[in-house]
């Protein structure tokens, strides 16, 4: 027959329970710290695509034209530019009226991108608001989450 451990056999194992405790809880604090890092790196990357999606359209509502459109003027000049000095490297002729026109459609066009590049020049304070609306946001609704809370809808009525 067996018999109880005795105060002193006890006291003896304590040290390395202690120990094999401390590791253990070292180990579980480790895997908590590695999935809360995960979590929040899920959510800063969510955060930054809709961040760059604001930028994006306040950009594009500042510029008041698509992309695209932007482009096509931007290619249409350049091919505009580049017939132009080919022109004027073979024309000998100062009073050419085709010449004349091209130069005023070169410059009205010119001044369009000039006012289409100062507006996109404005919209920073806008793009900065937005960011950093979007950062407060995405911050609350992390903190939330993570202490076990629901977000509050803006649009949900109040429960009773």
């Amino acid at each position: 027959m067996t018999s109880a451990p005795t105060l002193s056999a006890r006291l003896k194992r304590l040290p390395g329970q202690l120990l094999l405790a401390l590791v253990n809880a070292t180990a579980l604090l480790v895997i908590v710290a590695c999935v809360l890092v995960i979590v929040v790196l899920n959510r800063v990357d969510q955060a930054s695509e809709r961040i760059a999606g604001t930028v994006t359209e306040a950009a594009l509502a500042k510029l008041e034209m698509t992309p695209a459109t932007l482009k096509e003027r931007l290619l249409s000049v350049d091919g505009r530019v580049a017939a132009l000095v080919t022109r004027l490297e073979t024309a000998g002729a100062r009073d050419d009226r085709a010449l004349t026109l091209q130069v005023a459609e070169l410059h009205r066009n010119l001044n369009e991108l000039k006012v289409a590049a100062e507006r996109l020049g404005s919209a920073a304070p806008d793009i900065t608001e937005a960011a950093f609306r979007q950062a407060g946001e995405t911050l609350t609704e992390t903190l939330l989450s993570v202490r076990g809370c629901n977000a509050v809808q803006a649009d949900a009525p109040p429960q009773s």
